[in-house]
């Protein structure tokens, strides 16, 4: 309704604050690749399943010269096609215009990598809820590949991404970091959360935290958090402290926003509905300490479980633990120090059945070679939604940049690892 879009701007207009930046220290954890015949992920972190990626970039490590002017960035537009040009360029901050131009480059090569063509032959749409989703049957005939194999079966729109029948992904940019996930069969979304969201901002200075008032926390967003995700908040603030229950209310929204965008329903699910609890996987009770690094959470919809989804939470940037390595990552590929000051941020990655996607049109669900999947509770939906996922890989700008034209990319002062 109208109060929960209400409180959703308010939340947009706390996560609208520009960050902090360092120079950049972090090398290639894994490296998309743009021609065809490396759909694979060649990381030592792959996934079982090639189309499975988690993808993360610290934009506040990327400083290009000249910001939206200069040469490096002017590049990097003309591998998006002109109407998603002038989508980045609206925002008024640099910051703004980074996360949404890396969004599109990261969109554009997971496509590329896992259906083996050409980045530059990816064809993107949205659904009525603005999901994003790759319209691969909108492709030319032969994209991908040379105009001598056009004639050639494996080459057509039909055969893409045989081994990855209902491949879709999602995308999240907020505070630090640009996020991306995909997945070959289960309907995927993600969520990030900065540090902050919902904090009181000391006034004339908003990159400075005050401590959070959880009773205005709960009255600015009552429209949204159910009856027991206030109890746990309260619970929280009461037995550790406030900024803990600020913790688990960003966890708590992240999971909400990850579920609703792997669904496509945008502004029209009443987000109070689903209702989340969590288990640390370090064996803790989510709803009373705050101490893990990753959770799996749970859902109900009006008071219904619906055991055939599938979330996690984890912790990235700030002191979360685990020690860093002269490259500023550490041994879960995921870059663990916040540059901004302001801690750690939460990812929350929903898949969930099919049947529950919202696709108005019907051009999303076109794409889809396994309608029925999660139809049924058995044990190959829950071996599918279960199936292991890699660790986030920490990635650079660079990586996103077509082999073909990284040399141009390094002339125009874009830095290139490998």
């Amino acid at each position: 309704g109208a109060s929960q879009r209400a409180a959703r701007l308010r939340l947009g207009r706390l996560r609208r604050v520009r960050t902090h930046t360092r120079p950049s220290t972090v090398g290639v954890m894994s490296s998309p690749r743009d021609t065809p015949g490396a759909a694979g992920v060649s990381s030592p972190n792959a996934s079982p399943h090639p189309a499975c990626l988690r993808w993360c970039v610290n934009i506040t490590r990327w400083r290009p010269s000249g910001e939206h002017d200069g040469s490096e960035f002017r590049m990097l537009l003309t591998l998006v096609p002109e109407h998603e040009r002038a989508e980045v360029l609206k925002f008024r901050y640099f910051d703004d215009k980074k996360r949404a131009l890396l969004s599109r480059l990261m969109q554009r090569t997971a496509c590329a990598r896992v259906a083996n063509v050409h980045q530059s032959d990816v064809v993107l749409s949205r659904t009525k809820g603005k999901k994003p989703f790759f319209a691969w049957r909108e492709m030319a005939v032969g994209a991908g590949c040379d105009q001598k194999d056009t004639q050639n079966p494996k080459h057509q729109p039909q055969q893409i991404l045989p081994n990855a029948p209902n491949f879709n992904f999602n995308v999240s940019h907020e505070g630090d970091f640009v996020v991306l996930v995909s997945e070959p069969v289960a309907i995927v979304g993600v969520d990030v959360a900065a540090p902050g969201q919902a904090r009181r901002r000391q006034r004339g200075n908003e990159n400075s935290a005050a401590t959070p008032n959880i009773a205005e926390l709960l009255e600015t967003f009552r429209d949204v958090l159910s009856v027991d995700e206030k109890q746990s908040i309260v619970s929280v603030a009461s037995s550790e402290s406030a900024l803990a229950a600020e913790d688990l209310f960003r966890r708590l929204w992240s999971c909400k926003e990850a579920l609703t965008k792997a669904m496509g329903v945008g502004l029209f699910f009443e987000l109070k509905r689903a209702s989340f609890s969590f288990r640390g996987l370090d064996g803790k009770n989510g709803n009373i300490s705050a101490s893990s690094d990753a959770y799996e959470a749970f859902v109900t919809i009006d008071d219904v479980p619906r055991r055939k989804w599938r979330f996690r939470t984890e912790r990235i940037g700030g002191d979360s633990g685990g020690s860093n390595d002269s490259n500023g990552s550490n041994d879960s590929n995921l870059e663990r120090a916040s540059c901004n000051g302001h801690g750690h941020h939460w990812i929350t990655t929903a898949r969930g059945p099919v049947s529950d996607a919202t696709d108005a049109v019907g051009d999303f669900s076109r794409t889809w070679r396994l309608p029925n999947a999660g139809s049924e509770d058995d044990e190959v939906w829950r071996a599918t939604v279960g199936a292991p996922a890699p660790p986030f890989s920490s990635l650079t700008v660079g990586d996103f940049v077509p082999d073909h034209m990284k040399h141009l990319f390094e002339n125009a002062g874009g830095e290139v690892y490998f």
